[in-house]
């Protein structure tokens, strides 16, 4: 679902560099580095289930 969202943020962050203003778009691409970050961490941070 986040992921999802992460995708449709930068596609928003494109679209506003096409054709949006540039405050917008430097907006929506710190938002997006920041969410991208979030999302690498939330996946970094868990414990494998392995077992051998």
């Amino acid at each position: 679902m986040y992921l999802g969202l992460l995708f449709l943020l930068l596609t928003a962050t494109l679209a506003s560099a096409a054709y949006g203003s540039p405050r917008w778009t430097v907006g929506l691409t710190v938002v997006s580095f920041v969410a991208a970050g979030l999302v690498y961490f939330h996946h970094a941070s868990d414990s494998l289930p392995l077992s051998f």
